[in-house]
């Protein structure tokens, strides 16, 4: 889970980060303790990841940092989670399209995690912060 991070929550350096992943440093990256067992199948609890802002593309499918008020993370219960991205889109008579539904999925072996499903929100309620783009090496 990605607790605190943002104006809500408060967000405190922990240390600083020799990477050491295979991704060279560069504008828009950065490092994030990722904690919990939803999704420990892609990190281990208590990981250090990579992570790329802004994120860009179709965002289904991939691993992604999120906000949203209304959620509350089962490992820690903050606004603020580390998931698999679906949605689900309507076109619009005018061409454009909306979200239907969006899913943050859990990747885990762990019992009791599941989906947390948005339905009917205002397409700016869920905020995409980051895109996971390695696991770090410990």
């Amino acid at each position: 889970a990605a607790g605190g991070f943002g104006a809500e929550q408060s967000v405190e350096p922990e240390d600083w980060v020799a990477p050491g992943g295979s991704t060279d440093p560069g504008p828009g990256l950065f490092v994030a303790r990722v904690v919990g067992e939803s999704m420990n199948r892609r990190i281990p609890n208590g990981a250090y990841c990579l992570f790329r802002h802004p994120v860009e593309g179709s965002r289904d499918g991939r691993v992604l940092l999120v906000e949203q008020a209304s959620i509350s993370d089962p490992d820690h219960g903050g606004q603020y989670t580390v998931k698999v991205y679906r949605s689900e889109r309507e076109t619009l008579p005018d061409g454009s399209w909306r979200h239907t539904e969006i899913r943050l999925e859990p990747d885990t072996d762990a019992p009791g995690y599941e989906p947390i499903v948005l339905q009917g929100m205002p397409e700016d309620a869920v905020r995409v912060i980051a895109e996971l783009v390695e696991v770090l090496p410990r």
